[in-house]
């Protein structure tokens, strides 16, 4: 494991091992912080590469208190959940049956603007008590980031990166340039107001934007506007991500 310095802090890994590895020490050491309060422990994840290797991680913890644990999609595409494109149904997959009771569902409706409504108010109804002001503060977030810099289905140069009042917390994407084209997404703000985030980023095609995002180089790139306000922002890299830091 390689810690580079005067950056977010950032773990790289050599082997698909070790960074399941570097993940699950710091979900474990988080963990064991937020278990000492009362209610549910909300974990916002992404899809793409990471569904297959978080709930690796997931499975690998031992006597996890899965009762206390309820999994988030951060965003989600607006396609069936037997599709290989929903986050929600990898999660599914990836996980044992006994699980998918603390994976909170996104429910498909006939638009991209209906399910956000609808996700946005199981958000509400699900985190109302662990809200502050009005913003929910998801106690972590697993984010992915694309090659080019796009992290949920928030993208470069799309309207919805100025969306920043504070009521809205789930917004719909009906034109993302990457397919499919109707999805959902948590908004900057809601993504600023958690606890505890976390990148996981792997592949040598994003070493270019994980360098730019980490020295700050990326102005318009929406990886660089995650900074949340706890201060609270790790990187998890393999070392093809990593290969031009």
């Amino acid at each position: 494991m390689t810690v580079v310095k005067d950056r977010p802090l950032t773990v790289i890994a050599q082997t698909r091992e070790e960074l399941c590895q570097n993940i699950k020490e710091y979900l474990v050491e988080t963990l064991s912080h937020l278990i000492k309060y009362n209610g549910l422990i909300s974990i916002g994840v992404s899809g793409g590469s990471m569904p297959k290797l978080l709930c690796d991680v997931l499975k690998s913890i031992d006597n996890l208190e899965w009762k206390r644990v309820r999994l988030f999609m951060v965003d989600e595409r607006i396609v069936p959940v037997t599709d290989a494109e929903s986050n929600y149904g990898q999660y599914l997959a990836n996980l044992p049956s006994e699980c998918h009771q603390y994976i909170v569902p996104v429910e498909i409706a006939d638009s991209a603007s209906k399910t956000a409504l609808q996700y946005e108010s199981t958000l509400r109804a699900t985190l109302c008590p662990e809200q502050i002001g009005r913003l929910p503060r998801f106690d972590i977030l697993f984010l992915g980031m694309g090659t080019d810099g796009h992290t949920c289905s928030l993208f470069p140069g799309h309207r919805l990166l100025q969306k920043n009042d504070l009521l809205t917390w789930v917004v719909a994407v009906t034109d993302s340039p990457k397919p499919p084209s109707q999805r959902i997404s948590l908004t900057l703000p809601v993504l600023n107001a958690a606890k505890n985030v976390a990148f996981i980023v792997t592949g040598e095609d994003k070493a270019s934007v994980v360098k730019s995002v980490l020295d700050s180089d990326a102005q318009h790139v929406p990886a660089s506007f995650v900074r949340p306000f706890s201060k609270k922002l790790r990187f998890f890299l393999d070392k093809d991500a990593a290969s031009k830091l």
